[in-house]
Formats: C-alpha cells, structure tokens, sequence
C-alpha cells in the first residue's frame, strides 16, 4: 500500500466531511487509501458545483475499502455499483488496469482514489453531476504561508465511456465562496473519457493568489461544462494530492505593503537568476538569497535608482528547487519566489 509522504508536522484527524486542513511546515499530501472509513479530513465532493457557487454537498456513505467499494453505493447489482452514478471509492489507476473484472471475481486494491461516475444532469438518485461535479478541499488559512504549487493524479477509468469530461482546477475564499477562480495547469491533460484509462499528473501554479490568506481557503477540481460527445460518461477519479508552499518565517522585516517590488524574470537555473525591482528610495540596497528553511546563501549590495532596474546573479550552484530573494535597504524591502529547475 501506497503511503502518505509527509514533510511536515500535520495532525491527522479522524477521517470526517466536517473539519479544515489546518497546514504548517511546507508541504501537504493526501492518497484516499483509506476512503473507506470516509473522507479525509478537510475534503467534500459536490454536485451541482458552478464557478459561483459549491453546490450541494454529496453524503458519505462509509464503506470498508473492497472493489469497487463506492463511496455512495447504489444498492444494485454489482454493475450497477460500478457503472451507477455518484462519487465513488476507485481502486486507484497506480495499480489497478482496464482488463481487471469489475463483477466477476475482482482484486481488492489498497490503493484507492476518489472518484465519480457522471451520469445525466436529471438523473434522480445523483443530479447535476454533468455538469458539476466537485471534489473541494477546505484549508483553514494561509496565514504566513506564500508560492503555492498543486499536483495530483487525474484518472480516466473506464474504456468503455465515449463522453469526454473536461476538469479544472479553481480556488474560492470564505466559509462558503460567492465566486471561484481558475489556476492555472499549464499544459496538463484535464480531460477524462474518451474510451480511454489514463492516470496524468496534472501540475498547478497558484501564482500569489493563495499567500497570506487569514481566512479559509477552498481548492477544487470541477467539471463546469458538460461532457462532449453521446453515449456512457466517464468514471474519473483524483488520488495523490500535494500542496506546497514555502514560508516567510525564515525571511525578517518583511512588511505587508513594501513600497519596494522585486519579482524574478525569465528562467531561473542553477547558476543563474535573474531579477527585476522597483525602487522608491535611491541607495545601496542589500540583495540576499534565501532557501526555504530560511539560511543565507548569497548576498551583495545593490545600487538602487528610482524606477525599475534588472539584475542578473551567476554562479550560484542552486539545487532545485523553491528559494526566496530579498531586497531591503533598511525603510523597505520586498521578497520574491524563485523556482530553480
């Protein structure tokens, strides 16, 4: 069985819909293997979702982690279980495989992942599910915590399905969002369907949106247009979600509102960044490079005129990785991310 890699102290609650991801250190991971005793903590899933609104919360029916072990079973057959609609306990595509028999005399997989079968909008037993399935993560806040990045695992488990479902990744603030906005994926592969089974890593940039939020913070993956194409609809699925940020802590004096800017430019390397600032104060300005943890790798003094300037730092010998540049001449300072490749 697969395990949840965690790089940081994070107190695991009884799975339950009810809590928030309370988050510290740098990184937070969650696998569904043990969906079977109910969601993970912080987690919901959906129907009826739009980019205005979370729609309506889908009940968890616990159930032990067999195969296919739904996570809203229809008290049907065992192809009913599989090919009804809902949000169901997969076996995750990591090992399971589109020849497996889902009725006959089934595998039991460890390796879970949570998914939903789409059925049609008016179906009686699970409405508005194409559109508007949601899996949603709630986080408690942000506060402290800055340059968030997102994978998971986006699967496509049946063969047998036509219809091509198209997901996105947005984000929503508050108990209960009045509106959601897009991350970026870059070029991930965001549909499910299609007669295919896929497992794609998808890759998320959150930009700045998510830094120093105070209150809770909401991540979806969605369906907000309707599947494409006739016949069944798909049975996706996530599994392997990994959020991490860096934090200011290490970082001193920052103010909330600098009137000095500094953000990185171009592709940052090993031995090469390259930055922009903007300054409001001539002077000498000390230029320092952090990593994550905080500690000191470069430093040299900067002679700052007013407006907006490039500097270009070689020779670093960076791993890669997420480091923290700071700008500060003792009345303001700005910090920016830097990813290394």
């Amino acid at each position: 069985m697969k395990k949840i890699a965690l790089l940081f102290t994070f107190a695991i609650a009884a799975y339950n819909s009810g809590a928030q991801v309370t988050l510290s250190g740098t990184s937070y991971s969650q696998n569904f293997d043990l969906l079977g005793a109910g969601f993970p903590t912080g987690w919901r899933t959906y129907n009826n979702a739009t980019s205005t609104s979370l729609g309506t919360l889908e009940a968890l029916t616990s159930v032990a982690p067999g195969y296919p072990s739904m996570v809203s079973p229809d008290t049907v057959s065992c192809a009913g279980l599989v090919l009804g609609g809902g949000f169901k306990n997969f076996p995750s595509a990591t090992v399971a495989t589109p020849g497996d028999n889902w009725c006959g005399a089934p595998p039991t997989y460890s390796n879970r992942a949570l998914g939903v079968r789409q059925v049609s909008p008016t179906n009686a037993s699970h409405p508005d599910l194409d559109p508007g399935a949601a899996f949603c993560v709630q986080l408690a806040n942000t506060t402290g915590l800055m340059g968030f990045d997102l994978t998971f695992k986006l699967q496509s488990l049946d063969t047998s399905s036509p219809r091509i479902s198209t997901w996105k990744v947005d984000y929503g603030f508050g108990a209960s969002p009045s509106s959601f906005t897009a991350a970026s994926t870059g070029a991930s592969v965001m549909t499910t369907g299609g007669k295919t089974f896929s497992n794609n890593t998808v890759n998320v940039d959150f930009g700045s949106a998510l830094d120093n939020q105070s209150g809770p913070v909401w991540i979806r993956v969605v369906a907000l247009s309707g599947s494409t194409g006739s016949g069944n609809r798909p049975s996706s699925a996530i599994d392997d979600f990994n959020l991490t940020w860096t934090s200011t802590t290490g970082v001193s004096n920052v103010p909330s509102q600098p009137v000095t800017t500094l953000t990185a430019i171009g592709q940052s390397t090993s031995d090469k960044i390259t930055l922009a600032y903007t300054v409001e104060e001539a002077g000498i300005y000390t230029l320092a490079l952090y990593d994550v943890a905080g500690r000191i790798l470069h430093t040299q003094n900067v002679n700052g005129q007013i407006g907006t300037q490039d500097i270009t730092v070689n020779g670093l010998h960076l791993a890669p990785g997420v480091y923290i540049a700071k700008i500060n001449n003792g009345n303001s300072s700005s910090v920016a991310r830097i990813a290394v490749q």
